[in-house]
């Protein structure tokens, strides 16, 4: 629900480009989750960063390009692109976290995936729709899946509040080195636009991602992907509410497929799934 809303968000601070939305977003979520990690005792260190760099590395390219894909095409096409991120994660998860991934799986996700094609099939007629940001989408699909896969590999040997502060340190500095050195304008506007940035860093960057990575800890990678399928659902929702984005009517049922195709992943999976065992001790915050 957080990470449908940001969409939303993002694409409402129409007076700063995606860049600098990226960098100021990553810098507020960095310093909350460096203040939260350190009054709960913790210290930041080499071994702690480097843990999480690939991680943080692959998530500043998802929040980079995925804050400038929705600039250019549909709020709809950018998160359901994303979305195809169970497809690619079928293909790792099981080799590398000895996960079973069974047939049904793979024949729900495929039909889950066709409701996303119809969605962005419908968009093409939408005056909001571009190829630039639909392949900028695709780049953030790949970012996408592999921050879920090493954030996976990171929660073996850290917990939550650990992993979400070094790897949003090292997604900042990598935003920053390329958007510093390439001289690009990071100033911002307005007020308006900071009350988004500050909602995008604390709200959906903080709290959502200290979420997702809690359970990491607690689901099969398979399973906390496929959940993700929500996010371009409330996002088309918000959009249209929100941002008066037109929605056609194959959008529509494109989004009634995907929601339907994940209650029956969801449903099949959670009660033959136990719960798995944390590698690390959780610590309260």
């Amino acid at each position: 629900m957080m990470w449908g809303a940001a969409s939303v968000m993002a694409k409402s601070a129409d007076h700063i480009d995606g860049l600098t939305l990226a960098f100021h977003r990553l810098w507020v979520g960095a310093a909350a989750m460096v203040v939260i990690y350190t009054l709960r005792g913790g210290r930041l260190s080499a071994r702690l960063l480097w843990a999480a760099t690939p991680a943080g590395i692959a998530f500043a390219a998802d929040i980079a390009l995925f804050f400038t894909a929705v600039k250019h095409t549909t709020v709809a096409n950018a998160t359901m692109i994303s979305a195809l991120q169970p497809a690619l994660v079928l293909l790792v998860a099981g080799r590398l976290f000895g996960e079973r991934v069974r047939s049904a799986d793979v024949a729900w996700t495929v039909v889950a995936l066709a409701g996303v094609g119809v969605v962005v099939f419908g968009s093409a007629t939408t005056p909001s729709w571009s190829p630039f940001g639909d392949a900028l989408a695709v780049g953030t699909l790949f970012a996408w899946t592999a921050y879920f896969v090493f954030g996976k590999q990171a929660r073996a040997h850290l917990d939550a509040v650990e992993f979400v502060t070094a790897m949003s340190v090292v997604a900042f500095a990598s935003v920053a080195i390329v958007a510093v050195g390439s001289g690009h304008d990071l100033s911002v506007p307005d007020g308006g636009t900071w009350a988004v940035i500050l909602a995008l860093g604390l709200g959906t960057g903080g709290i959502g991602h200290f979420l997702i990575n809690w359970a990491h800890g607690h689901a099969p990678l398979v399973l906390t992907s496929l959940l993700t399928l929500l996010i371009p659902v409330v996002a088309m929702a918000g959009a249209a509410v929100f941002l008066g984005e037109e929605v056609v009517a194959l959008q529509i049922v494109g989004a009634v497929v995907v929601l339907g195709a994940l209650a029956v992943l969801v449903w099949r999976r959670q009660p033959e799934e136990p719960e798995l065992p944390l590698e690390v001790a959780e610590q309260p915050l």
